[in-house]
């Protein structure tokens, strides 16, 4: 498995806001769209999956008011160009992922596998993956 900061263009921005690359582990997708050129472009289709990722803290542990509170709350979207195929099923009002895989193929190209816990999981493949929009819901 490639490691996922070497694949996806942007990966720094993501690292270096929350301090390493997320397995997206009891992150949420939020929507996933596609959309191809008009005829004689010069470009190819493309895919856009927007991931509600959320990190948390402790607080007051061992007392009556303990609680979790939101450490990192992201809007963070992938955009998969020269998209080759996807496969994704099941997705519903709260779609948990327990992770996104990525791996580079002999053909040069990119698969992103989905992990559902409950809704979307799937595949995607394309040429290649970038860090869209990066929402940081706390500020």
């Amino acid at each position: 498995m490639d490691a996922a900061e070497e694949l996806i263009q942007g990966a720094g921005r993501m690292i270096g806001n929350i301090g390493f690359w997320p397995s997206f582990h009891d992150a949420e997708v939020i929507s996933f769209s596609v959309s191809r050129p008009l005829h004689h472009a010069n470009s190819g289709t493309v895919a856009k999956l927007r991931i509600y990722y959320r990190e948390h803290e402790v607080v007051r542990a061992g007392t009556a008011v303990f609680e979790y509170c939101f450490r990192k709350s992201l809007l963070i979207e992938l955009i998969f160009d020269g998209l080759q195929d996807s496969s994704l099923k099941d997705f519903n009002q709260q779609n948990v992922l327990d992770s996104i895989k990525f791996k580079r193929l002999q053909d040069s190209s990119i698969v992103a596998e989905l992990l559902s816990i409950w809704g979307v999981g799937g595949v995607i493949r394309c040429n290649t993956v970038a860090i869209g929009e990066f929402t940081n819901l706390l500020d």
